[in-house]
Order: structure tokens, then C-alpha cells, then sequence
């Protein structure tokens, strides 16, 4: 039986604020405070003996804990942090009041007998409500939420570089940097473009009587219909199957659309890649129909499987669903051409439903692509499907990414019509459907000839800003094994920086001390109800260029002279230990 009492006073030993003054707990830990204790440890506190003495009680606290990983080899139970400890903040918080104080001090971890009594505990950030858990954040919500305690806000954010969160610029055309204006004046006279500011003029959402009543759980029938357009236009002229509406649900945002899916799914082995985007892991521990099984890429690879494994793992492991994102969130590395043909080949003949989560379609940078031209390129499985309603390919996109609209909150999932009845069948009890006014004010922006200049446009502005980080992480020193042929995320190995650079932790730690934020390798290392006790990509940072042209030059700056600081350190050092023995 649960015991709040004793949870909330584990908790407290292992949260920041109790670890940055208990020195002899940090030194059992280490020094980012993520090494195993020994449970029977935990269980000789003195405050965790006066609440009980049952061990078994004590063990499944620790695992209800969300925040902790508890591992049981042989016997031996040990339980660690999952995330490393970030810096003390620079500025003290106010002064606790004194019944807040002796709370705290209730809690620490103390030979002298304290009161039974904890119901009245002030500590508003350690009580929890019965009932309910603590959900696990995701990656980057966990990065932003670290770089909050380290002083970024809304009315600080002009002077950070955030390099970590996976949002595109919202800015206009006339503020991109000058090579890139030049460019597209180039392509206004060349014909290629309308104009310069871009085809979106998406001033306003109207609200009226005729759009305030309920709409369709799936999605308004205009908005599908023009979506299905979209998809017939660019990816299927010339084929008998063509995509409707009735192939379309229009859904609040990507994870919602993947939340549908999930739901929707029977009784599953559902592949999926690593590394690959964070929210999966999450996702998938929540549905108990799924049972979730990784597939490691690797490096060597350059983060690819070939064919051959593909079919080996859907046939081997008897997968009826594979999930991914493509292009890759991290890598950026891409499934194209034939070679994507192929996977909708395979797809077919083993009937293995592939989800692919085509959110950044139209962030390529590759030159083998179909359909192109000289201009634009971009990338989906829909071109290759032969028939909308048998063969077993779902896509998910919207205007969070391509559009660079993710406020608006429009996204959709495209597949056979037996499907989008199931996901709309979920929607009706999960979120009831998306906004009326916002879809039917965006209806225009899937305009097919508008899409195409968007994505010129769009292409030229983000490989200005690729080629830039690319060069500047060479300079670094920062080893891009394998460049992003899509996406606006760089993978980068930092094996080779000096310690403590040379860790996704160390790194990260040490940027926010520069107003700089990256995303941690590990968050990438897919691993749905933390089944793996072990971390892949320790040394591998994500960084977005998704932000301006500007900030993504003052987070490098800001890396540059971390590293150089560091490297310098590093010298000095060598040379005073040279001396010493000289």
C-alpha cells in the first residue's frame, strides 16, 4: 500500500534543491548525481526508518517515483537520478518563511527523531495530489524547463540562443539575412516566385455564428478536401487512386495525431527507431495494447537500415505497425527516391502499417528527389502508394514545421479510409476535434501552387542557415559524422571536446551558463517505460537551427568561446603538470 509520507520523503532526497547542499549524498551519486545508491542505503535513513522498516514498501515507492530509475540485478536493488543535477541557480530564491523552513528541515536526512506528523507540509513543490502520478516530461520540455532555473524567460529570451527547442522562425521574409533576399529576388525575376514576402498572408482567423458550433471529429470537410488536394497534386498526378477527404483527419497539433493512432492500434509489436524523437517514448509506455520494440541504427550506418534489415526486423520480430520520423528528428538523415519506394513495396508485402511522421517534408536539402525541380524539393510515401485504401502507409504532417505556424495548432494524418473512421472513432472520446474558426481560415495555405513557392522559399532561407552551422561547427571542432539531408536539427558528436564538453550533460551544463541551450543526446534514446537501464548518445548533442539567422549566430558564438575556455584550461593545466615534473 501506497504511503505519501514516505514517498514525498524520497523524493526530497534526490531533488535538486536537497542535493545542492548534501554533499555526502552528491559523492555517493557523483558528480551529475545519476549513479546508482544502494536501496538498503535509502532504507538506513533515519527519517525513512522512523516512517517504516519495510523494505518492500520502500522498493516500490522508489519505482512510483517517476523522477527516479530503480534497477534490481541478482537481487541487489540500486535506484539513481534519471537526470543529471543542473547548476544551483545564481540568484536565491526569497527566503522561505519559518514554518516552510522547519518543513524542509523535517525532511532532511537526520539522526535526530522528528514528528510523525507531515500532513501539514508547506512545500508546495513536493506534495502531490493522491490519485494522480507525476507524468515524465519530454526531452525538450525537461531543457527548457532546466533553462527556466537558469534565468531564460519570455522577458529574457533576446539575450539566450535557443539552440534546443525543435520550433521553426516565425519571422518575415523581409527580416532573413541579405544573401538570402538577393536570392529570392534572383527567383522573382527568374519566374520561380510571385514575390519576394511570400504566397501566407495569414493576417487574421475569422470568428463567426457559422463557425462557433461543433465541426467534425476528423476535421472540417474543406479543410480535408483540401489537403487531399495537396497530396494528389504534388505527389499523385497520373494515378488511378487518388486521395479524398474521407482519407484525411484534421487533428490539434502532431502529437495529438500520433495520440489517435496509438489509440487506434490493436494489439501490436510496433517498431521503432533509435535514435529518434523524444515524445515516442512517452506515448508509447501509455498504451498497453503496444508493445514497443527498438531498433538501433547505427552510426556507422550513418544511421540507415538497409533493405535487407528492414525486412528482416518486420518479418523477425512480427511487427504489425513501424513508426519514424522522416527526415529524422535528430539525425536529419532521410529516407528517399526508390529507396522509399521500397519501404512502401515492403510495407505492402508483409501488410506492416508504417506510420511515417513526414513533419518536416519540406526541409531537404538533398538533390536525388522526386518530384523536382531546380528549386524545390520534397519528400513523401505518398507519392509511391498505389492504392489509398489498401496499402498500409499513414502520414502525418500540418503546419506546424513546413508553414512554420506550430501556434496554430494544424496538423493531419493521410491514409486509407478504414483508418481515418478508427482515428476519428479515438478523437471522439480523447479531444473531441480541432478548432472550427482556425481550420476554415486555413483552408487557402494548402493552395498547391502556394506550397511550392512557400517551399522554395523556405529552402533557401534554412540551407543559408545549414551550411552556416556546419561550417562553424568545423571550426569548433564539433564532428557532424553525417550532415542533415533534412530536418533543421544538426546531430553532433562531442566525444572529441575536453571533459567535461565531451558529455551530452557536461555540454548542456555548461551552455546554459552561456545562455545557450541544447538538446541532450540521450533524450533521443527511445526507450518507453525506461525497459533499458542503460543511455545511448552520452555524446551526441542536437542542435535547431530553426530559430533566426541571428540567434543561431549567437548560440555559436556562444559555444565558441565555452569550448575555447575550456580547451585553454585544458592547456594551462598541461602545462603546470609538465612543470611539476619537470
Amino acid at each position: 500500500m501506497a504511503d505519501p509520507r514516505l514517498e514525498r520523503q524520497l523524493r526530497y532526497y534526490f531533488s535538486d534543491k536537497n542535493l545542492w547542499k548534501d554533499e555526502w549524498l552528491v559523492n555517493q551519486l557523483g558528480a551529475e548525481a545519476t549513479g546508482y545508491i544502494s536501496a538498503d542505503i535509502i532504507a538506513g535513513f533515519n527519517r525513512v526508518q522512523q516512517i517504516t522498516n519495510d523494505f518492500d514498501l520502500i522498493v516500490s515507492s522508489l519505482q512510483r517515483i517517476v523522477e527516479l530509475e530503480v534497477s534490481d540485478v541478482e537481487g541487489k536493488v540500486q535506484v539513481r537520478r534519471r537526470y543529471p543535477l543542473p547548476p544551483k541557480p545564481q540568484v536565491e530564491l526569497d527566503t522561505p518563511c519559518n514554518e516552510t523552513a522547519a518543513d524542509e528541515q523535517e525532511l532532511q536526512v537526520a539522526s535526530t527523531p522528528v514528528p510523525d506528523d507531515l500532513g501539514n507540509l508547506a512545500s508546495l513543490d513536493e506534495f502531490f495530489l493522491t490519485g494522480f502520478r507525476r507524468v515524465p516530461k519530454t526531452g525538450v520540455i525537461f531543457v527548457m524547463d532546466e533553462a527556466s532555473k537558469a534565468g531564460y524567460s519570455a522577458s529574457t529570451a533576446q539575450e539566450w540562443a535557443n539552440l534546443g527547442q525543435g520550433s521553426p522562425e516565425t519571422t518575415k521574409a523581409k527580416n532573413w539575412p541579405t544573401n538570402v533576399r538577393k536570392r529570392l529576388t534572383e527567383l522573382v525575376e527568374k519566374g520561380k516566385l510571385t514575390s519576394e514576402l511570400g504566397p501566407f498572408q495569414l493576417q487574421a482567423l475569422e470568428v463567426n455564428e457559422e463557425n462557433l458550433h461543433y465541426g467534425s471529429v476528423n476535421g472540417d470537410w474543406a479543410l480535408r478536401r483540401a489537403v487531399a488536394r495537396l497530396y494528389n497534386e504534388i505527389y499523385r498526378k497520373g494515378k488511378s487512386s487518388l486521395y479524398s477527404a474521407e482519407n484525411v483527419a484534421i487533428v490539434g497539433g502532431g502529437r495529438l495525431a500520433l495520440t489517435r493512432l496509438c489509440c487506434a492500434m490493436d494489439n501490436v509489436n510496433l517498431g521503432h527507431f533509435l535514435p529518434d524523437y523524444t515524445a515516442y517514448a512517452e506515448l508509447l509506455s501509455q498504451f498497453k495494447t503496444i508493445n514497443s520494440i527498438p531498433i538501433p541504427l547505427d552510426p556507422k550506418n550513418n544511421f540507415r537500415i538497409t533493405l535487407q534489415e528492414l525486412r528482416r526486423e518486420i518479418v523477425g520480430r512480427g511487427l504489425s505497425v513501424l513508426l519514424l520520423s522522416n527526415p529524422c528528428n535528430p539525425t536529419g538523415q532521410l529516407v528517399e527516391g526508390e529507396e522509399l519506394k521500397n519501404w512502401v513495396r515492403i510495407a505492402r508485402e508483409t501488410q506492416c502499417s508504417i506510420v511515417l511522421d513526414e513533419i518536416y517534408s519540406r526541409y531537404i536539402y538533398t538533390q536525388r528527389m522526386s518530384p523536382t525541380d531546380a528549386t524545390w524539393r520534397t519528400v513523401s510515401a505518398a507519392q509511391f502508394v498505389e492504392d489509398v485504401d489498401r496499402d498500409p502507409i499513414i502520414i502525418l504532417d500540418g503546419l506546424t514545421k513546413c508553414w512554420r505556424m506550430p501556434g496554430l495548432r494544424v496538423c493531419w494524418i493521410v491514409g486509407p479510409k478504414s483508418l481515418i473512421d478508427s482515428v476519428g472513432a479515438a478523437g471522439s472520446f480523447l479531444d473531441g476535434g480541432p478548432s472550427l474558426p482556425t481550420q476554415r481560415s486555413c483552408v487557402p495555405l494548402v493552395n498547391p501552387k502556394d506550397v511550392i513557392e512557400q517551399t522554395i522559399m523556405l529552402q533557401v532561407l534554412f540551407s543559408h542557415k545549414r551550411d552556416f552551422l556546419l561550417r562553424r561547427l568545423q571550426d569548433m571542432g564539433i564532428v557532424v559524422e553525417h550532415p542533415p539531408q533534412g530536418t533543421f536539427y544538426c546531430w553532433c558528436d562531442i566525444s572529441k571536446l575536453p571533459a567535461p564538453l565531451n558529455s551530452c550533460w557536461g555540454f548542456f551544463r555548461e551552455l546554459l551558463r552561456e545562455k545557450v541551450i541544447v538538446t541532450p543526446g540521450v533524450f533521443f534514446d527511445v526507450n518507453p517505460g525506461s525497459r533499458r537501464k542503460f543511455n545511448s548518445y552520452d555524446s551526441f548533442i542536437r542542435l535547431s537551427y530553426g530559430p533566426s539567422f541571428k540567434e543561431v549566430q549567437r548560440g555559436l558564438d556562444g559555444m565558441q568561446r565555452v569550448i575555447e575556455r575550456h580547451r585553454m584550461k585544458r592547456i594551462e593545466e598541461d602545462t603546470a603538470s609538465t612543470r611539476s615534473f619537470g
